[in-house]
């Protein structure tokens, strides 16, 4: 299993932890056309263990969070 990290830069400012199969996720894609870009967050390169994602997201000094999908 992968995971990823959403940088979310205006709601609650915060690094979201996501499995990559979640419907949230796909794989580092997100689940919704997005014509904003970046402008709102961005999705990680992918990570082998969950504890890799920890790091990172933690490195992002932003709240993290996990999806319930982790």
């Amino acid at each position: 299993m992968t995971y990823y990290v959403y940088e979310n830069w205006t709601a609650e400012r915060k690094a979201v932890i996501h499995g990559g199969s979640c419907g949230n996720c796909k794989e580092g894609k997100g689940c919704h056309e997005n014509p904003l870009g970046n402008k709102n967050g961005k999705w990680s390169p992918p990570f082998k263990s969950i504890e890799e994602a920890e790091r990172f997201a933690i490195e992002t000094g932003r709240p993290v969070r996990k999806h319930r999908c982790v």
